[in-house]
C-alpha cells in the first residue's frame, strides 16, 4: 500500500442524452461525435502530464469508450473494469429529461436534488446503495500499491466518490459541477484525503496543438 496517491476522476464524454439533459443512469448510451472528440482531447492532456499506474472504468459504454481512448495514449494501457463505478440507477426517471422529471415528480425531484440520501427515485437505486458500491472500489484502490490512478466514470458515481473520500454531507453532491471529460483530483496521504482540484476542463476549450502544454497539478 502506497503512503501517497493521486487519483484523477474523469467523467465520460458527451452523449446525445447529455445534450438533451436526460437522466441516463444505467442505460447504455454511447458517446456522440463530440464526446469522442472530448475523450481524445482529455487523452492528449493526460498523456503529457499524468502517467497512470492503474486505470479503472465503469463498464457502461460511454465511460468504457472514454477510458479506451485515454488508455491508448498511456503506457499502462490495460483497463480494469469495475461494476461498482456504474452510474446511479434512476428507475422511472431514466430516459426522461430534467424538465419531464420535474413535471411528473416535482416534490420527489426537489427533495432528491437537495440531498439524494433522503429519497430514492421510483424503482431506482438509493444513494446509500451507490455509496456502498463506490466505497468498495475506493477501498480497493487505496489499499493497492499503485500511486497514480485514473478512474473513468459518471457524474453521479464520481460525486459519490468525492463525498465518500472527503467525508462531507451528501447534500453537497449536486453542488459539484462536473463537465463531460473534466478532470478532478484527490491527493491521499495515509488516511488523509485532500481535494486538489475539481472540474478542470481547459483541454476542451483550447486549440488542439496546445493541449499538451497545459499544466496539471501534481
Amino acid at each position: 500500500m502506497a503512503l501517497k496517491k493521486q487519483i484523477l476522476f474523469i467523467r465520460h464524454g458527451q452523449t446525445d442524452w447529455n445534450n438533451e439533459m436526460r437522466y441516463q443512469g444505467q442505460s447504455d448510451v454511447p458517446l456522440n461525435a463530440e464526446g469522442i472528440e472530448q475523450a481524445d482531447r482529455v487523452s492528449l492532456r493526460l498523456a503529457a502530464s499524468f502517467e497512470a499506474d492503474l486505470i479503472v472504468t465503469s463498464p457502461l459504454l460511454r465511460a468504457r469508450r472514454t477510458a479506451e481512448i485515454i488508455a491508448a495514449r498511456q503506457s499502462s494501457n490495460v483497463l480494469q473494469v469495475r461494476e461498482g463505478l456504474k452510474e446511479i440507477a434512476f428507475g422511472e426517471w431514466e430516459g426522461l429529461s430534467v424538465s419531464e422529471v420535474e413535471a411528473r415528480f416535482p416534490e420527489e425531484h426537489s427533495q432528491w436534488r437537495k440531498d439524494p440520501s433522503t429519497l430514492v427515485p421510483r424503482s431506482g437505486e438509493s444513494f446509500n446503495e451507490v455509496r456502498q458500491r463506490v466505497a468498495e472500489i475506493l477501498d480497493e484502490i487505496l489499499k493497492r500499491d499503485e500511486e497514480r490512478i485514473l478512474v473513468i466514470a459518471h457524474g453521479g458515481s464520481i460525486r459519490t466518490a468525492l463525498v465518500e473520500l472527503l467525508k462531507v454531507s451528501s447534500s453537497l453532491v449536486w453542488r459539484m459541477r462536473l463537465d463531460n471529460c473534466s478532470i478532478s483530483s484527490i491527493h491521499a496521504y495515509r488516511s488523509v484525503m485532500m481535494l486538489s482540484f475539481l472540474n478542470d476542463a481547459m483541454h476542451l476549450y483550447v486549440p488542439r496543438e496546445i493541449i499538451q502544454q497545459l499544466p496539471l497539478s501534481s
